[in-house]
């Protein structure tokens, strides 16, 4: 009866703990995918709003109040930096940040300023997580040139990190919760009634020999 009662809560443990684990993964990719649409969101929007006032000053050829721009823009959340190119990839200005951590521009670039439209990618910018969202500039309805727009996206990261240890608790407060009742349970509706049930026929057996 004991090995019946281990058996019957090693399978209810193992089958939560399966069932759980499903699901925080299923919940852990879909808030990991809404983070990274709301980063894309959020990019884009500074793109647009960024790419009129950067051609507004295309015109005037000033790489002064270009860079006076980027700068201006260059302290939003999660915004490591901004940088504006011209249509032969030569940087003509960046937030001090970006500058020295970019390097070259990025190949998604070349693809914005070919097709005429924002492109999104996520990758490493060293060890750090970055979003690269790349935006057309226009002059007379002409691409000339292309912005790049990192974010920061190790939130991303660290929010489905939290996600997995604020799972692992809530499987195993579960587990140990449902194993206890388990367990209460068998005593009570099995091993119990067993033993009272056998105890009228260990007494009616000592009788039996008593006399004998």
């Amino acid at each position: 009866m004991r090995l019946l009662s281990v058996r019957l809560i090693v399978s209810l443990i193992v089958g939560i703990t399966l069932v759980s684990l499903f699901s925080s993964y299923y919940e852990v990719l879909a808030e990991k995918r809404n983070l990274r649409h709301d980063l894309e969101r959020r990019a884009e929007v500074l793109g647009d709003s960024l790419s009129n006032n950067v051609e507004r000053v295309w015109e005037r050829d000033s790489s002064r109040d270009m860079q006076r721009i980027v700068q201006r823009f260059g302290n939003r959340e999660h915004l490591i930096g901004i940088a504006v190119y011209d249509l032969t990839n030569k940087l003509i200005a960046a937030t001090p940040d970006l500058a020295a951590k970019l390097g070259a521009p990025p190949s998604t670039l070349a693809q914005t300023m070919e097709k005429d439209h924002g492109i999104s990618s996520f990758l490493h910018m060293g060890s750090t997580p970055v979003e690269i969202y790349t935006f057309p500039v226009h002059r007379d309805d002409k691409v000339v040139g292309g912005l790049v727009i990192v974010h920061d996206a190790s939130y991303i990261r660290d929010q489905s990190l939290r996600t997995w240890r604020e799972s692992f608790l809530r499987v195993l407060v579960q587990v140990l919760v449902i194993s206890l009742i388990t367990l209460l349970i068998v005593r009570w509706s099995i091993t119990g009634p067993i033993a009272r049930a056998a105890t009228p026929d260990c007494r009616a057996e000592s009788t039996r020999r008593a006399r004998v």
